[in-house]
């Protein structure tokens, strides 16, 4: 036996069923955003524009070479592909400091004789919208 009072009931409503959808839709898009921003910002060790790196090149370099190649490229394509998805949607949501690495990179793929593939992945500089502002470079 239930204590509560019965409920009536519902009636569809269609504005507010149509104004939750799109609440949810706008949910999910700042959702892929904000975990766009937090994979780029981990992997590349950056906060926001012109707040510098944690790694300089060199750590980073050492970071992408003891991860298997293939997969910093793939790291990296995903977020090339994450971010161009998020463009193509919503084409003034990111910084332009986003639309590319935050460390000049070079991938450099060569097929190998076995039909493999030989993956040299190169870190540069921090790219200029990265820089500290604040403090100068060391």
């Amino acid at each position: 036996m239930s204590m509560g009072y019965p409920l009536p009931p519902e009636i569809f409503n269609a504005s507010e069923w149509a104004r939750n959808k799109v609440l949810r839709a706008n949910q999910g898009r700042q959702n892929i955003l904000q975990e766009f921003l937090s994979l780029y910002q981990d992997f590349w060790g950056v906060t926001l524009p012109g707040r510098g790196s944690r790694h300089t090149p060199s750590e980073m370099q050492d970071a992408v070479n003891n991860m298997p190649p293939d997969t910093a490229s793939r790291i990296m394509e995903d977020l090339d592909r994450l971010r161009n998805f998020i463009v193509s949607v919503a084409p003034n949501a990111l910084d332009i400091a986003y639309h590319d690495t935050a460390f000049v990179t070079t991938i450099l793929k060569e097929e190998l004789p076995d039909a493999t593939e030989r993956i040299t992945i190169t870190i540069g500089q921090l790219r200029p919208a990265w820089h500290n502002s604040t403090i100068e470079d060391v």
